[in-house]
């Protein structure tokens, strides 16, 4: 499936909501009268945060990732750094199979390294850690993984 891969804007935060909702759902959460307008909300209003949403051809909404940008206070002992935590790669049923999230985390590691970014860290669901030892995260503990960025 031909998918485009761009930054998140403002304009798309029902489209990050309402996938969000999908894979909420997919998981067995139970979505609550008023999820997407609290949602659109509050990551409208996170300056923290980076997404990427991909969309196929038709401009329909079909995968995206999301990560919280956290920087180290200065300090003289050690260098300031920057790192990312994923805390959403989800592609929709019809869409996965042919690499968009392995496509959606190069992204997303491409945006870290022209960012200062020194590392990348995410839990992940069982099912999910293959593709990310694919696309270079190594396990820290049975849920904890890590990508580091070359040279760090």
């Amino acid at each position: 499936m031909s998918a485009v891969i761009r930054l998140a804007e403002p304009r798309d935060a029902f489209a990050i909501a309402a996938l969000t909702m999908q894979d909420d759902r997919e998981t067995g959460a139970t979505i609550e009268s008023g999820f997407l307008d609290r949602y659109a909300d509050a990551w409208l209003a996170d300056r923290h945060r980076v997404t990427f949403i991909a969309e196929a051809t038709d401009g329909r909404p079909i995968g995206m990732v999301t990560a919280a940008v956290v920087t180290k206070l200065p300090s003289s002992r050690r260098p300031d750094s920057r790192w990312l935590h994923v805390s959403l790669l989800f592609v929709t049923p019809d869409a996965r199979g042919a690499g968009l999230g392995a496509r959606l985390l190069a992204t997303l590691k491409e945006w870290g390294r022209a960012h200062a970014v020194t590392r990348m860290q995410l839990n992940a669901a069982p099912e999910a850690r293959s593709l990310y030892e694919r696309a270079g995260f190594t396990a820290a503990t049975a849920e904890f993984m890590e990508w580091h960025a070359p040279n760090t």
